[in-house]
């Protein structure tokens, strides 16, 4: 592979359907509005988490399919033939091996992450999750972050804007909307699933890598 060609070029065009502006805002509307509240909201003690978050994912499924320029937009990059291909092993690779390095260097050294982080992962304080809440996080959560991000944000602004833009602000609102006590980690994952979806113009490769991540994150941590 040439190494400029990892990088992204203005050149390459995705060949997708376009979603209008209308639908767009009245899309981010319907999920942004109904997502705040579900988390602000308080929910009843005890509500198992693969409830919550199964419920989360039926709405937006069920409102992504309502649009049909967002609708046709997303099955266009439900693209299975990309996994032919070695360079989308490449992208899945690179966004798993160099977030997982450089996580594990900040918290050897201890800089740039949140200390009380740092504090309880070399004490062996953070626990696993449970298996509700390891299904939500590794497959629900991919699915959805990927779609809304990477499958609609990104391609949206593709529209308006030259590639590392678009890449640039949809890493950047992928990391706001996270936990802050590992933003740097946050920050590199986003920047390489967008890079990674695309580079091989399909979503299935950083859905599978997002759910790796988050599998890793949620069971995995502290054996490696």
């Amino acid at each position: 592979m040439n190494p400029a060609t990892i990088f992204l070029q203005a050149s390459e065009v995705r060949n997708i359907p376009g979603i209008t502006l209308k639908s767009f805002i009245f899309y981010i509307l319907l999920i942004a509005v109904p997502g705040y509240l579900f988390e602000v909201l308080p929910l009843p003690i005890n509500t198992p988490e693969l409830l919550i978050g199964a419920i989360w994912f039926s709405y937006f499924i069920l409102t992504t399919y309502r649009f049909k320029s967002i609708r046709q937009t997303i099955i266009s990059q439900l693209d299975v033939r990309c996994f032919k291909r070695w360079r989308t092993y490449f992208y899945i690779l690179i966004s798993l091996i160099l977030p997982y390095a450089f996580l594990h260097f900040c918290l050897n050294y201890g800089f740039l992450l949140d200390k009380n982080y740092i504090f309880y992962f070399k004490n062996h304080m953070i626990p696993a999750t449970g298996i509700g809440s390891t299904i939500n996080s590794s497959i629900l959560t991919p699915i959805t972050e990927e779609i809304l991000f990477r499958g609609i944000l990104l391609v949206f602004l593709l529209k308006f804007m030259k590639p590392y833009l678009a890449v640039g602000i949809v890493t950047i609102l992928f990391s706001i909307l996270h936990p802050w006590d590992i933003w740097i980690f946050i920050l590199l994952s986003g920047f390489l699933l967008t890079i990674t979806a695309y580079k091989t113009k399909s979503l299935l490769p950083s859905m599978v890598a997002h759910g790796l991540w988050n599998l890793y994150m949620t069971q995995l941590f502290l054996y490696f």
